[in-house]
């Protein structure tokens, strides 16, 4: 194998780890935005929630509050 050869491998190795890298980020961004609902307990707070029920659901017994998440201005 050449030195051209071996360039030619990184640089292609690269480019696949950007996209990889490029192609995570329109995923993550609509999983946020479906968790409108929120709990707090103990001073800690949880965006998780798609609903009201699943907040409450994970607070039972356990105490805390349930609260819908504030849009971005």
């Amino acid at each position: 194998m050449d030195q051209e050869d071996l360039q030619m491998r990184k640089l292609i190795v690269i480019a696949f780890g950007i996209l990889g890298m490029l192609s995570i980020v329109p995923i993550a961004t609509p999983a946020n935005a479906a968790n409108e609902w929120c709990s707090k307990h103990k001073g800690m707070t949880r965006c998780a929630y798609a609903t009201e029920d699943q907040c409450r659901a994970s607070r039972s017994g356990r105490g805390g509050t349930c609260f819908r998440r504030q849009a971005s201005r």
